[in-house]
């Protein structure tokens, strides 16, 4: 095949620019690419057929079988890469109308790319045709960032004269500033880091080559066969892959009672990679015939299909949820049969030409129904979603979201669709999918709800945010968010809508701040200072300064976690006392509320749980004892006495600890480090720490 280097000039990227177009770092490469290339399979769909296949295949190939096709890097390619055999991807669908469309820009009028164009040749043209999955058309990107940046693109179509047609073309997109780059340079001139391979129609400039028996030679090298009788379709090869290092991509971190790390069983194999992977952002359309927007998706893995049996039960609850949505009825023979779902209407008044915004469908299920226990043993739902893992104790709520193409956004357990949602019991978990009203408009700015929230996705495709339209920002996303948080907590806890329901049953005004977070927020009376401590200088605040106790956080130590946040105190008594008491409280415009009066007039949960306090060292009256070895006390171990001072957890009623004390029969005086590790429920809630202490009576 015949090189074409992209040439240098105004305006036009380079390799290392379009490597980092999509910095979505929060997301597993191998999950970008199912999300990417199986959306771009579903939006060439063939009107003729019920569903679009596609298949994903891995396997090895012969590197010099391929580098000697690729003209002008094959020495290169050969020196970087010099052992006989490398591991390739690849994605093939059919049912679909393949890269159709002109071959080269130079034939195109108008706006009319063409697929071709769009996904080989160019970058930031994306798919017109609404309900789409992307408006941006810079997804493509990651299809360079899975191997060494070469891609493979084979094609069947039905030309515009009718006939068949078969073409085959491939880009490579490096960082140009790399010294060991494989693109040479052409006629001296600036390093661009993109090039494509093809037939040569004139000098450095190329179109997809055409000729079936050549065709045939490429893909035998990876034992792909090409698409024969009235099959057209598309395969995207990426050579040159590390499996291991994708595996390992960005995995959310799980830890078991040890706190040694969890590897699920699909972090050791691509194929069992892929199959959760296309179930966790695809179970509302995948072999899903009620799915209502056009077709269905099969998918197969190393020619071995990926059935609604074979569907993890946390997904196949996620598929009867979204059924249950988009057509607003619950009898379906499936594993929600005869399970409690709720069914709610979202809906904006006066925004849109039809108020209902879109459904939400939750349920509660318990560890039985996803198959956790023996003998299946299945994952927690927050591994098969790749989220955090809560504390053991209670689980957060997952809340999903999708618009018209059926692939989900994203899975979320705290933020904006979550976060006033209670937590359940360990053995219960709520999970709940929201499906826009894909068929609505918004009459103010002129287009419909579907194109509002396709646009509010930005490139990565990973979440909804409002945006302004016109100069008018009509706020849909929040609203809506709002709404289905309302309604899953109104279910389960009885609480209508938070914010007025809090004001009307306890006389508060509207809460403020963020729990905890940043640190500079801590607290009543803040006054910063530095320490120097062991010939080193420590950032400090004093955030309490009691009469009897001064209680100190060291800034510099803080940790933020995903569960919440670990707070490093230094608490020093100004004189010998019994006893000592630091509780968390929550502040509101009317004052400090406790953790009783939370409970009690709230009826619900502390949005927040001490997990642990871990205590470091003591000195206790100065020098007479030091104890230099650290201890926890925890739920399972509320109470450690050392040398005659006791620290013990506060717990409330409901189960969550909001304090310790400190006390001793005889009055002492002290010095201790310690770290309180806090899980966070609720961001949206301002705590405050407060301390007592007394010479009396204990």
């Amino acid at each position: 095949m015949k090189i074409e280097i992209a040439e240098p000039g105004r305006m036009k990227p380079t390799g290392s620019s379009l490597l980092r177009l999509i910095q979505n770092n929060s997301m597993p490469f191998l999950d970008l690419l199912v999300r990417e290339a199986i959306q771009n399979s579903l939006d060439a769909a063939d009107e003729e057929s019920d569903y679009v296949s596609v298949d994903l295949i891995t396997g090895s190939f012969n590197s010099k079988e391929l580098s000697k096709e690729l003209e002008g890097i094959t020495d290169s390619l050969n020196k970087k890469y010099p052992a006989d055999k490398y591991e390739f991807i690849a994605i093939a669908d059919s049912n679909t109308v393949g890269l159709t469309g002109k071959l080269h820009h130079d034939d195109v009028t108008g706006n009319d790319y063409g697929n071709l164009i769009k996904l080989v040749y160019d970058i930031c043209k994306p798919q017109n045709n609404e309900g789409a999955g992307g408006s941006w058309g810079l997804g493509k990107t990651v299809y360079f960032r899975i191997g060494i940046g070469l891609v493979i693109y084979y094609s069947r179509i039905v030309n515009e004269n009718g006939c068949y047609e078969s073409r085959l073309a491939a880009s490579l997109v490096e960082n140009e500033m790399n010294e060991d780059s494989l693109i040479p340079v052409i006629n001296g001139k600036l390093k661009t880091g993109i090039a494509w391979w093809g037939e040569e129609i004139q000098n450095n400039k190329t179109i997809p080559i055409r000729d079936e028996k050549y065709i045939k030679k490429i893909l035998s090298i990876f034992n792909i066969e090409p698409y024969e009788g009235t099959k057209t379709g598309t395969v995207i090869i990426i050579p040159y892959i590390n499996s291991d290092e994708l595996l390992k991509n960005n995995q959310a971190e799980y830890l078991d009672n040890e706190g040694k790390q969890i590897w699920p069983y699909w972090c050791y194999k691509l194929d069992d990679y892929f199959a959760v992977a296309v179930q966790r952002w695809y179970a509302p359309r995948l072999n899903n015939a009620y799915y209502p927007y056009g077709k269905w998706l099969r998918v197969r893995i190393n020619n071995r299909c990926l059935t609604y049996d074979s569907m993890e039960p946390v997904f196949q609850i996620i598929q009867g949820l979204y059924n249950r949505a988009v057509n607003k009825k619950t009898e379906y023979y499936d594993i929600l049969h005869k399970h409690d779902i709720k069914i709610g209407s979202i809906r904006l008044n006066r925004i849109l030409n039809d108020p209902e915004a879109g459904v939400v469908a939750f349920t509660k299920v318990n560890r039985n129904m996803l198959k956790m226990c023996p003998p299946d043993n299945k994952h927690s739902p927050y591994m098969y979603f790749n989220c955090g893992i809560t504390e053991s104790e209670r689980n957060r709520p997952v809340v999903t979201f999708t618009r018209k193409p059926g692939m989900l956004i994203s899975y979320e357990t705290t933020g904006h669709w979550a976060d006033t949602i209670e937590e359940t019991n360990s053995n219960e978990f709520v999970i709940g999918i929201f499906v826009l009203n894909s068929k609505n408009s918004i009459p103010e700015i002129g287009i419909s709800l579907e194109e509002y929230i396709r646009r509010s996705e930005m490139a990565a495709h990973n979440s909804w945010n409002d945006f302004t339209v016109n100069s008018v920002n009509p706020r849909i996303v929040s609203r809506i968010q709002k709404h289905v948080k309302n309604k899953i907590s109104k279910e389960y806890f009885g609480i209508d809508d938070l914010d007025d329901w809090t004001k009307i049953r306890s006389g508060l005004s509207k809460l403020l701040g963020d729990l905890l977070l940043p640190p500079e927020n801590f607290g009543r009376r803040a006054s910063g200072n530095s320490v120097r401590e062991n010939d080193n200088t420590i950032r400090r605040r004093i955030i309490e300064n009691h009469k009897d106790i001064t209680l100190t956080v060291i800034e510099d130590s803080i940790r933020y976690t995903f569960q919440g946040i670990e707070i490093p105190l230094m608490l020093k008594t100004k004189s010998a006392i019994k006893k000592a008491v630091i509780m968390i409280g929550i502040e509101s415009e009317t004052g400090n509320i406790t953790a009783s009066e939370w409970e009690k007039d709230l009826g619900i949960n502390l949005p927040f749980d001490i997990e642990a306090i871990d205590v470091s060292f003591i000195i206790l009256n100065k020098s007479d004892f030091k104890y230099l070895n650290d201890f926890i006390v925890n739920k399972s171990s509320p109470d450690k006495e050392i040398n005659g001072l006791k620290l013990s957890l506060l717990t409330s009623e409901r189960g969550s600890s909001y304090g310790f004390i400190i006390k001793s029969e005889q009055k002492l005086s002290y010095e201790m480090k310690l770290t309180v590790k806090l899980n966070l429920r609720n961001r949206n809630i301002r705590t405050i720490l407060n301390v007592e202490a007394s010479e009396g009576e204990s």
